[in-house]
């Protein structure tokens, strides 16, 4: 299917060159021609000329190929530019430069009946013709086809005359498909009211939105402000709705600071929650991130999930050598793989499944990948499931951290990254105390390896598998109660390609051994994200559906930590990611001795024995089902005092 894709590609513009090349030496030959006719005032005889054709086979090949070198065949008519207009100037100018030389510096008794006059009327009709050809499907595209009916189609308002708000018009105008009859824009900079851009007028600001909506019967909204905040959108979309609009979108894309933006329509979507309780959109160093993962080998690990899906579709931007996808979901791994093959070459691709908790089948991945760097997402994350079986917490985010790091290790990875969590911070929960000795794992054998190993940590992320939003989705669709633990609960929040971005900027910037923390911005309230829920479906609380509350689950917080609510943090060279100074290190014998002890434990053990052993190697753990540490390795107590240091 790839190669039929890409096969289609070439003929596509195979076919468009031939039809450039075609058009030019129509408009060559008519150049020359019109000079001649014009310089003589129309009197011109051509077939009493001498030499005529061998003049016009010479000017038609100096100028072909000086067009040819300079890649003018290789540009696309949707998207021609005033570069490509300079480009086709400067190589008119370069072929008349080349003409004047034959004809005069040679004297060339086959330029008799040319005139210089006739060389610079021909550069200034070479011009025309050409860009004139180029820039027609644009002209259509965006002027002409402007004018036609536009019954049917939304009259959209757009939301921020800036940057990106021009270049999402531009691409609008000229897309094949129209679905937008672009109205306005709306923009609160005072210099840019009543201007126009790209041909659109620029209204009014967003305190006239409400006027604006009812004066010019606008029907979709289309916020093309990417530094918004969830503040901004919240106001937009507040409006739209009294004004009985339903129907808003936003432009979304992950701003690069090492490039100019690039939007298109491909980035318009409809608003969701995420953007009512997001942040300001972050910002990336791709050229940093690139320079990481270029002609790497890359594994990672829990691929088919939320998280790990994510950081493969970002990594393959990137152009990795290879790509391997790791996990213990079948059907998952099945679709992901389907996925990136169609952007990404499949003999490159390798998939493994895998669990990270049996030794020998890590071993035997790394023997066959051969990776140089890792994507640790792999881990049991769902906090009530893990509070009712501990032992898979620690099979699968210790066990399975330790087999995979201590094999990093031993093959020489050059870059270990953890995904870690904020619940590691101050755990009360078996998943923040799991994910804490992951964390104390690949730190203490940061200390003894070569390899540079790295523990990203962050809140919950928007739509991820261990977030409560699919369910009230689906509490949503099926007409109710939307279960909420308590009308006080906050949580962190971030998109996933937001989080997954960052953790891209962290790992291509990180020192072994560090354990870093993405800023999470301002905590929001769960009942919030449930009210947004039911605004956006346009139903109305308490009538078309309700809201009931459940009481706080075992393992859960009402409120997050911050970052510094346990360890010192300090900044970093990104204003959205910090480094945590942990407060335990490991040295090889006491890491050694810990995964014997989570290993050895009775298939049997209680609840409270897992809580036991995991309030012993983290101290800070205060688990919520009420249990009070004790003396559970008595064989063992003082020499394992002497490996932990805290």
């Amino acid at each position: 299917m790839i190669s039929e894709v890409f096969y289609k590609s070439s003929l596509t513009l195979i076919a468009r060159k031939i039809i450039f090349i075609f058009f030019d030496l129509i408009s060559f030959t008519a150049s020359f021609l019109l000079a001649l006719f014009i310089r003589s005032e129309f009197r011109y005889k051509a077939y009493e000329a001498k030499n005529l054709f061998m003049v016009l086979l010479i000017f038609i090949t100096v100028k072909f190929l000086v067009f040819f070198f300079s890649k003018l065949y290789n540009i696309t008519w949707n998207s021609f530019s005033i570069q490509d207009l300079a480009r086709i100037a400067k190589a008119s100018l370069s072929s008349t430069g080349i003409l004047f030389m034959i004809s005069f510096a040679f004297n060339s008794n086959l330029f008799t009946d040319i005139s210089g006059s006739v060389l610079i009327i021909d550069l200034g009709l070479t011009f025309i013709f050409s860009s004139g050809f180029k820039i027609a499907k644009r002209m259509y595209l965006e002027v002409l086809r402007q004018s036609y009916s536009t019954s049917g189609l939304k009259k959209t308002l757009i939301v921020g005359a800036g940057n990106s708000g021009e270049q999402i018009v531009r691409d609008i105008l000229r897309s094949k498909e129209r679905k937008f009859c672009l109205t306005g824009f709306i923009d609160d900079d005072l210099s840019k009211q009543n201007l126009f851009f790209q041909g659109i007028k620029v209204f009014g600001t967003t305190q006239e939105l409400p006027f604006i909506i009812r004066d010019k019967k606008i029907d979709t909204i289309l916020i093309a402000v990417l530094s918004a905040d969830r503040n901004f959108h919240r106001k937009i979309f507040n409006i739209a709705n009294e004004s009985g609009i339903s129907d808003v979108k936003v432009v979304s894309t992950v701003n690069d600071i090492s490039n100019d933006l690039k939007v298109n329509i491909k980035d318009i979507r409809d608003i969701e929650v995420s953007d009512l309780i997001g942040r300001q959109a972050v910002s990336i160093d791709s050229k940093i991130i690139g320079t990481s993962i270029k002609n790497k080998k890359i594994l990672i690990t829990g691929a088919a999930g939320s998280i790990g899906s994510e950081i493969a579709r970002q990594v393959v931007a990137y152009y990795p050598r290879e790509i391997g996808i790791l996990d213990i979901n079948e059907s998952d791994l099945v679709n992901l793989e389907i996925q990136l093959s169609r952007s990404f070459d499949k003999s490159k691709m390798k998939t493994y499944l895998c669990d990270i908790s049996t030794l020998p089948k890590v071993e035997n991945v790394f023997e066959e990948f051969q990776p140089e760097i890792i994507f640790h997402a792999a881990a049991y994350k769902h906090v009530p499931m893990l509070e009712y079986f501990p032992d898979e917490a620690a099979r699968v985010n210790v066990l399975g951290t330790y087999n995979l790091a201590e094999t990093a290790k031993k093959f020489g990875v050059e870059n270990f990254i953890l995904i870690s969590t904020d619940k590691a911070i101050n755990p009360i929960s078996i998943l923040g105390a799991s994910k804490r000795i992951a964390e104390y794992i690949v730190t203490g054998i940061s200390t003894l390896s070569a390899s540079k190993f790295i523990a990203v940590r962050f809140g919950n992320v928007i739509g991820s598998r261990g977030s409560a939003l699919p369910i009230f989705i689906d509490q949503l669709k099926n007409g109710g109660p939307i279960t909420v633990t308590h009308p006080e609960m906050k949580r962190y929040f971030m998109t996933i390609p937001e989080a997954v971005s960052l953790v891209l900027q962290a790992s291509a910037n990180g020192e072994n051994g560090d354990v870093f923390s993405l800023d999470m911005g301002n905590p929001v309230k769960i009942i919030d994200i449930v009210r947004d829920l039911i605004s956006l479906n346009n139903l109305v609380e308490g009538e078309d559906i309700k809201i009931e509350y459940t009481g706080i689950r075992e393992g859960e917080k009402l409120f997050e930590e911050d970052l510094s609510a346990e360890e010192e943090i300090v900044k970093t060279s990104h204003q959205k990611i910090f480094k945590s100074k942990i407060s335990s290190n490991f040295n090889q014998d006491s890491l050694k001795t810990m995964v014997e002890h989570f290993s050895g434990m009775n298939a049997f053990a209680t609840k409270s024995e897992w809580v036991e052993l995991f309030k012993y190697y983290v101290p800070t753990f205060n688990s919520t089902n009420g249990n009070s540490p004790k003396e559970i390795i008595v064989n063992e107590e003082s020499e394992i005092s002497e490996l932990f240091k805290k």
